[in-house]
């Protein structure tokens, strides 16, 4: 990937974007990825203006703002930005391991999503 990722941090999880799309999001505490996450393959609106979501408009979200996120004809919003990063090269990577293991069967009656 050529784009630079970035990585906002809330205070419970990590959000991985790469443009205006959401690669994943991880938790803060435990570091473990959530693939199921509703933010997961979400398009990014933008910072919010209150808790409702309504997206603020094409400026970038800065650190106290929430951000907004849309999917699935739902929208999204996180708790407020604690601190915006550029994604390294290897988080990344694993990001898109644990992404592309979602979808590739391990054996040709099982894969990871399966319903609950």
């Amino acid at each position: 990937m050529s784009a630079p990722c970035k990585l906002y941090l809330t205070y419970r999880s990590e959000y991985l974007v790469l443009n205006d799309l959401c690669m994943g999001v991880r938790d803060r505490a435990t570091g473990a990825w959530i693939p199921l996450h509703s933010a997961s393959c979400a398009h990014v609106l933008g910072p919010s203006v209150d808790l409702r979501g309504a997206p603020r408009g094409a400026k970038a979200p800065r650190v106290g703002e929430h951000l907004s996120l849309y999917a699935a004809a739902r929208r999204i919003t996180t708790g407020p930005i604690v601190a915006i990063e550029r994604a390294s090269p290897a988080l990344v990577a694993e990001a898109d391991r644990r992404w592309q293991a979602l979808f590739t069967r391990r054996d040709p009656k099982h894969s990871i999503i399966a319903p609950g």
